[in-house]
């Protein structure tokens, strides 16, 4: 009579946790069932709920339906949820991003990531974002094509010839608390990036550094003896964009830097990555499945499907005239804070399920008239549609559906 869903869509890809509400509702229609939903998602919020509670240090804030919470909020705290959530359908805006410089130089290849240029990458689990990550650093041997850094191929220099680019190219983990040392301070963890590419620093002008960029990110200098067990979450993200940022590099990866934190902490990391990024003429991957996100921070957007690019343009371009039928699902699958709308949204959803990469074939889902033809080794084109805008070949969407 009661299911109690906690979280439930929490780190899960925008279609699956479309699929898993769509399956909530479902059931609740069916067996007539009452659903209490936690969630911090305030998008998942106004698809699902009639009424809601605030809840802020343990204590019921604010209560009502979803139209008087979303459209008329009274405390404080409601109204700060409302404003901090990403929207898919328009850009929030509270830190606007740095426009490009004209003919901003490329630092990074084979698609290209110019000079302050913050690039999207979103797609489903197991479609290659991360392993791209990994690729781009040399973590992991690209298997084919190339990465080059300033016009620099990477990819035969080895570990001990990879070592001057680590300076210019760091990474922000999904995970602030797991990425930390938990034996070390705070202080130190940000500290030890400069032992290793500027060990002629004394141990003052280390912790100068150390304390200057620790204001840079917010963090409190009371916090400089603390560990990471100490610390909130979105403290220990700081840490963790601090220790990316003390040796002033060319490059971040942020690889799914704020999908375990909480809406209003994820607005002000975002933010805070914006303004690095305008002070700093920083260059970043931005890689998430939350696509909502991804819009607020991105100046173009990636999007991979098994390992393959089926969509790169700018992001207005990406939200407001997607040519890929994936790119589309995806887009229409995310929740937007607002009931009247996305209750009245039209998801498209592809037929069947994910494939493996494994299964021969899987990579010309969207080409069916390929897998028909028996061309299982096609692979599509990546063409270009307009300007700055490229798709991956496809059949049209009414064909998938007879297809599937």
């Amino acid at each position: 009579r009661l299911l109690v869903a906690d979280e439930p869509t929490t780190a899960l890809d925008v279609t699956v946790q479309a699929e898993i509400l769509d399956l909530m509702v479902g059931l609740q229609k069916e067996e007539g069932t009452a659903i209490a939903l936690i969630t911090h998602d305030m998008g998942v919020v106004a698809r699902m709920c009639d009424r809601i509670e605030v809840m802020r240090l343990g204590e019921y804030v604010e209560s009502g339906t979803a139209e008087e919470i979303f459209y008329a909020p009274r405390h404080d705290y409601t109204k700060m949820l409302l404003d901090a959530m990403p929207r898919i359908d328009r850009p929030n805006n509270s830190t606007p991003l740095k426009p490009l410089a004209p003919g901003a130089k490329v630092v990074l290849v084979s698609f290209d990531l110019r000079a302050g240029e913050t690039l999207g990458i979103v797609g489903e689990s197991g479609c290659g974002k991360s392993t791209l990550a990994r690729a781009v650093l040399q973590l992991i041997p690209p298997t084919m094509g190339s990465v080059a850094w300033l016009g620099k191929p990477l990819e035969k220099l080895g570990h001990k010839g990879m070592i001057p680019f680590r300076k210019d190219m760091q990474i922000v983990f999904q995970d602030p608390l797991a990425s930390l040392d938990p034996r070390m301070t705070i202080a130190a963890s940000i500290a030890e990036p400069l032992k290793t590419f500027q060990p002629g620093l004394t141990s003052r002008q280390r912790k100068l550094k150390v304390a200057e960029m620790m204001e840079k990110v917010g963090l409190d200098q009371n916090l400089i003896n603390r560990y990471p067990h100490e610390l909130s979450g979105g403290q220990n993200q700081r840490v963790g964009i601090a220790r990316a940022m003390i040796n002033d590099p060319g490059m971040i990866i942020c690889d799914e830097a704020v999908s375990a934190l909480d809406v209003s902490i994820q607005a002000q990391v975002v933010d805070l990555l914006k303004k690095l990024q305008s002070e700093f003429d920083l260059s970043m991957i931005f890689i998430s499945h939350d696509l909502s996100v991804v819009r607020e921070i991105s100046h173009r957007i990636l999007v991979l499907y098994l390992g393959r690019a089926v969509e790169l343009a700018d992001r207005d371009t990406i939200y407001g005239d997607a040519r890929h039928p994936y790119t589309k699902s995806l887009i229409s699958a995310v929740p937007v804070p607002d009931p009247k709308i996305e209750r009245t949204r039209q998801r498209i959803k592809l037929p069947g399920e994910l494939p493996s990469p494994l299964v021969p074939g899987a990579g010309l889902r969207f080409l069916p008239s390929k897998l028909a033809a028996g061309e299982m080794d096609y692979v599509p084109k990546f063409e270009q549609v307009a300007k700055d805008h490229w798709v991956a070949e496809h059949d049209p969407l009414e064909a998938l559906m007879k297809a599937g």
